[in-house]
């Protein structure tokens, strides 16, 4: 009778303990001096706790999220190795293989956690309420097409950061420093005016070195 009257709880429940999981795991890594950078906490926690009320404007909004997350994750896992050199990422699973399974894996419960949390608001029930609040309840197709579009503008600016001259400039910069022992892969590049700076890989196929360069 519970999940007639709220069919979002399940949903809201696990959003809730996924938040406050986050929260934790933010406030050990601060207390602790560890990198740490998350901005789903509390909007878990928030539309945890509204989904757990039956909140229809959270459900629809969290369901049309889940499935954008869900898409764009799911295209980032498979494009991701495209947007770096074979070699590098070769020397990167041979000199950190836990880490880069433990990044795999952690990126793979997410989005399965994110198609849970879609399926349990797209369920009969929810779709119901949903419809009697007046609200669409097909599939969020727009979500795909905001996927897609973010991802082919985010590599679109990717391919000419990294074939711009100042990229080449940065990878100049970086293999004077460190000579033809290294293959050179731009990671990061801020301009201002005529000056800029950059984080260029050096690889190879026992070492990864990441060079900061300016000019």
């Amino acid at each position: 009778m519970e999940e007639m009257n709220n069919p979002f709880r399940k949903a809201g429940i696990v959003l809730l303990v996924i938040g406050i999981l986050d929260i934790g795991a933010m406030i050990y890594c601060i207390a602790n001096k560890i990198s740490y950078s998350s901005s789903f906490n509390i909007f878990a926690v928030i539309a945890g706790m509204l989904l757990m009320k039956g909140s229809i404007k959270t459900a629809r909004v969290v369901r049309w999220l889940s499935a954008f997350f869900v898409i764009a994750f799911v295209l980032m896992v498979v494009l991701f190795p495209a947007t770096m050199p074979i070699q590098l990422l070769v020397t990167q699973v041979k000199l950190n293989p836990v880490g880069m399974i433990g990044l795999y894996a952690f990126l793979f419960i997410f989005i399965g956690v994110l198609a849970w949390v879609y399926k349990q608001l797209s369920s009969a029930n929810a779709l119901a309420a949903l419809d009697e609040a007046g609200y669409n309840t097909g599939k969020p197709k727009s979500a795909l097409n905001a996927a897609l579009g973010i991802l082919i503008l985010i590599g679109t600016m990717i391919g000419f950061m990294f074939n711009s001259e100042s990229a080449e400039k940065a990878r100049t910069l970086a293999k004077e420093r460190y000579g033809e022992n290294y293959e050179y892969h731009l990671t990061s590049l801020k301009m201002s005016g005529n000056h800029g700076s950059a984080v260029v890989t050096a690889y190879n196929s026992e070492e990864i070195k990441n060079v900061k360069v300016k000019w």
